[in-house]
């Protein structure tokens, strides 16, 4: 019994370990993907040009790992960053109880529900979203 537990244990911080692992690799590729000027980039959310496009970049940029809270995600709203041939797609979701907080995931592998929660972000850019 006991080394079944361990077994069964050992294998869920394996994964955690795996998941925190993808997300920072995520997150410096993002960093690297908008190390530019603010005018080198196409940025839509909602799948319209985004007016406010530095304020956006530079909310993407404080994408942060936060420690979780008895909340969950809720309204997604996709972002998609253009820089030459280069894509960034994400999608954020607001808080459910924190007004100005955005879980972030990272979009890269399409319509899969086990989008990779890169980090969250705080900011009211989105707030009319």
């Amino acid at each position: 019994m006991v080394a079944l537990f361990l077994l069964l244990w050992g294998g869920i911080m394996l994964r955690v370990a795996y998941r925190n692992a993808e997300a920072w690799r995520a997150r410096s590729a993002i960093r690297q993907l908008l190390n530019a000027p603010d005018g080198e980039f196409v940025v839509t959310v909602n799948g319209r040009s985004a007016p406010n496009s530095g304020a956006v970049l530079g909310a993407i940029r404080g994408v942060r790992l936060r420690m979780a809270h008895h909340t969950y995600p809720d309204h997604a709203i996709p972002v998609v960053i253009r820089r030459n041939q280069d894509v960034l797609e994400v999608t954020l979701k607001r808080d459910s109880g924190l007004a100005h907080e955005y879980w972030v995931f990272w979009t890269r592998e399409g319509e899969n529900p086990n989008r990779l929660e890169i980090g969250r972000l705080e900011t009211s850019v989105f707030d009319t979203q």
